[in-house]
């Protein structure tokens, strides 16, 4: 297996494995989650609302994060995440029968909604088969063989898609998301201790609030989170628009929707391997202020962009960004979680991004409408967007102790 020997001998047994099921995801996203905004207006003439609300429900899903958390506590974790997986890719077989924009969206949101289940429970399944100081990098490893699949995929389902309707492709790249819970599966994991504390079942109530309380108590975790919170919100504004505007716009095609999402997958395929050992060496939390000032620049393209060629460099820089913004994300998470308590710390980063999540892209959609009403044009949605985004880079500087120096971290446990 490619990298193999590069990962710790005690965690190639979970790697390789880990490695099959991520190729196959990516065979499995590359098919399909490239097109679903270029499906849904082009072909089926969704509106604005009905693409918001499949951009919303994902996050809808993740504000249940505390309570599958809480579900997950003295209970193996590995289970969650192969069973939603699976089910929810199970879901696209069900899109043969699409025929009407509402019928596809209603089945593209229970998908997202399903699959939002696994996200606690990874985070602690990676944290198990994977060291602390290795983990960055093997992670970045399984991406990079999961990116290259999502090229391969999206190279043949971009023109593919414009002569077989995607009613055929979608539920054949559905298995081979199945099969990847499948391989996901045979990882193996330690069987839970009944004996440890940390496992014991704590009632739905005290655990809430003990994870509410992390905000109050881990001043950390509460300048990291809200800095997260103010550029996802402003990042999800314009998700809405971004098809809308390639579609309306400028005319987009499914074989150029492949060209750009190609584009952004050699990238993050590449880019995967330096921001791996980026967040090991140096800062996760570094990683976070710098991919995050990277992204703001996204809508600013799109704002200047008067055909699709011109949205390139956002391709680029989406894909420079991707995996920065996962690994970065989810090391600093678990960085910043007290040893035990990482689903928890998950489930409340996976809440309060459903929180961001459900609500922005109706914004989005508002103002969209509101431009429309007064005769302005909707470009300038991608300027808000900015500006906020840029404001959660602020706050993320101003949460740190030094400010891009050697080994930066968040602001010392003081008030």
């Amino acid at each position: 297996m490619l990298f193999e020997k590069s990962v710790p001998e005690g965690a190639r047994d979970a790697y390789r494995r880990d490695a099959i099921a991520g190729m196959l995801v990516g065979l499995y996203t590359g098919a399909i989650f490239p097109f679903i905004g270029f499906i849904a207006r082009d072909k089926l003439h969704a509106s604005v609302g009905l693409i918001s609300l499949m951009t919303a429900v994902p996050f809808i899903g993740n504000m249940f994060a505390l309570f599958y958390a809480n579900a997950m506590e003295g209970r193996p974790k590995k289970p969650f995440v192969v069973w939603s997986g699976g089910i929810a890719r199970a879901l696209f077989l069900l899109v043969v029968f699409a025929r009407t924009p509402l019928a596809f969206a209603l089945i593209i949101s229970a998908i997202q909604l399903i699959a939002t289940v696994a996200s606690p429970a990874y985070a602690a399944v990676m944290k198990e088969i994977y060291p602390d100081e290795h983990r960055g990098r093997i992670m970045a490893y399984i991406r990079v063989g999961m990116a290259f699949m999502i090229f391969i995929s999206t190279l043949i389902a971009g023109p593919l898609l414009a002569k077989v309707s995607f009613r055929y492709i979608f539920p054949i790249a559905g298995l081979l998301g199945v099969a990847s819970s499948i391989a996901f599966g045979t990882i193996k994991t330690a069987p839970v201790d009944p004996n440890d504390p940390s496992n014991h079942k704590t009632p739905t109530c005290e655990f809430l609030r003990a994870t509410l309380c992390i905000l109050r108590d881990d001043t950390n975790y509460r300048w990291f989170t809200t800095s997260v919170f103010i550029f996802g919100f402003g990042n999800l504004i314009v998700a809405p628009l971004y098809p809308v505007y390639q579609v309306d716009r400028l005319h987009i095609t499914s074989t150029q929707v492949a060209i750009l999402a190609n584009t952004a997958t050699i990238v993050w395929m590449l880019s995967y391997l330096y921001w791996g050992k980026y967040v090991d060496v140096q800062s996760p939390l570094k990683a976070v202020a710098i991919n995050v000032l990277m992204v703001s620049f996204v809508p600013l393209i799109y704002f200047l962009s008067s055909n699709v060629w011109m949205l390139l460099p956002a391709a680029v820089i989406s894909g420079l960004t991707t995996g920065g913004v996962e690994l970065s994300y989810f090391n600093s998470i678990l960085r910043l979680a007290d040893e035990g308590k990482e689903s928890q710390y998950q489930a409340l980063h996976s809440f309060l991004l459903g929180l961001r999540g459900t609500i922005a892209p109706f914004v989005g959609a508002g103002l969209v409408s509101l431009c429309r009403t007064h005769d302005v044009s909707v470009r300038y949605i991608f300027l808000v967007s900015m500006v906020v985004m840029l404001a959660g880079f602020l706050t993320q500087l101003a949460g740190v102790r030094e400010r891009f120096g050697s080994g930066v971290e968040p602001v010392a446990e003081t008030e």
